[in-house]
């Protein structure tokens, strides 16, 4: 359990969820895309308060790309708006200069039976995303 946890037992359920799962997932990411090193992540953010907002994932990021590519690509599970109707979502993007979503679920906040429904899809299309090394065109 980590400092992300004390808030909401929302992002408690998550993080007890989420955390340990993607942590089984690296083996498979590593072996399917060598060329990515492949790290589990867990964030608060928000305007009001730091804690409005919860994000979990895992960041695939890219030895030897061009300026002008991306260099990661994240599978990001996130819950936003805890104070006023929590949205649960889950996208597999890349970063920056693409930004370029190459699967995405939303979800309602309490529907964790979804979210486990679509991370395997999720966690398919991240692994594929990381072996190509680039947006798909």
């Amino acid at each position: 359990m980590t400092v992300l946890s004390h808030t909401h037992p929302l992002v408690h359920q998550l993080e007890n969820d989420l955390l340990p799962l993607f942590r089984a997932a690296l083996p498979s990411l590593a072996a399917a895309a060598p060329q990515a090193l492949a790290s589990v992540f867990a964030f608060s953010s928000g305007t009001a308060s730091a804690f409005q907002d919860y994000h979990f994932g895992i960041s695939c990021l890219l030895e030897a790309v061009s300026e002008d590519a991306p260099e990661e690509v994240a599978l990001l599970v996130s819950v936003t708006g805890l104070a006023s109707g929590a949205r649960l979502s889950a996208q597999v993007v890349w970063g920056q200069p693409s930004g370029q979503v190459e699967m995405q679920a939303e979800l309602d906040a309490g529907d964790l039976q979804a979210l486990h429904a679509a991370l395997p899809g999720l966690l398919a299309s991240l692994q594929h995303s990381a072996s190509r090394g680039a947006p798909a065109i």
